[in-house]
């Protein structure tokens, strides 16, 4: 009997744990898409040399604008996504478009008389579910601010630890934060998706990347667009 049982162990092998990490299970065609976006980050940032995200998501929409929207919905922000970008604000009818531009078209730009200003980029995600990046300009030359952006960046600040509701106060000049009643709305899901990535998905995806000369937005700059 004891023989028996001897067998039957000597039969059980222990087989290695394979590990595979997503790299691995990646093709040679997203991997090179991952390269591209994360050296893409790497070279809009202003505040960092280099940066890294964590794994890949799938398909989002992520939306960029000046405040939380719709107006008056609660927030939650980020509290590590916090990039510094060289943008353009630009017009578009009754709409503000915020335009990231890579360091090399900075000085094209100067030249044909448009000029670029740093913005820290803030992830929110809605209580309703929506990721939007709100930019705040920061300081000029001479480390001045606007209190306006100033006041919105204490808003988003404050979004990171509570959920709060953006609003103007107008007689002051200033955005504020309403917080929400604590224990109302639970703890914000965020996805799982790469700093690289969410740079992506929101601004070359929709053609709000300027990063050469002939990009629709510098020829109509510098009068090459058809009218």
């Amino acid at each position: 009997m004891v023989d028996e049982q001897a067998k039957k162990v000597d039969h059980l092998k222990v087989v290695p744990e394979e590990t595979t990490t997503p790299e691995e299970i990646l093709t040679e065609e997203e991997k090179k898409t991952l390269e591209e976006e994360e050296a893409e980050f790497r070279a809009l940032r202003r505040d960092v040399p280099g940066a890294k995200g964590a794994s890949d998501a799938g398909m989002l929409t992520i939306s960029v604008g000046k405040q939380p929207s719709p107006k008056n919905v609660f927030y939650r922000t980020h509290p590590k996504y916090r990039p510094v970008f060289a943008m353009v604000n630009v017009e578009v009818g009754m709409d503000h478009h915020f335009i990231a531009v890579m360091p090399n078209m900075v000085e094209p730009l100067a030249n044909i008389g448009i000029a670029v200003a740093d913005h820290t980029l803030y992830l929110i995600l809605t209580e309703l579910g929506g990721l939007r990046i709100i930019p705040v300009r920061g300081q000029n030359a001479e480390g001045e601010q606007n209190e306006w952006d100033r006041t919105k960046e204490q808003a988003l600040i404050k979004g990171i630890d509570g959920w709060h509701r953006m609003y103007a106060d107008m007689p002051n000049g200033a955005f504020m934060a309403f917080p929400a009643p604590v224990g109302t709305k639970g703890e914000p899901k965020w996805p799982d998706i790469r700093d690289a990535r969410i740079t992506r998905l929101a601004f070359k995806a929709k053609g709000r990347l300027i990063d050469r000369t002939d990009h629709i937005l510098v020829k109509k700059w510098d009068g090459r667009a058809k009218a």
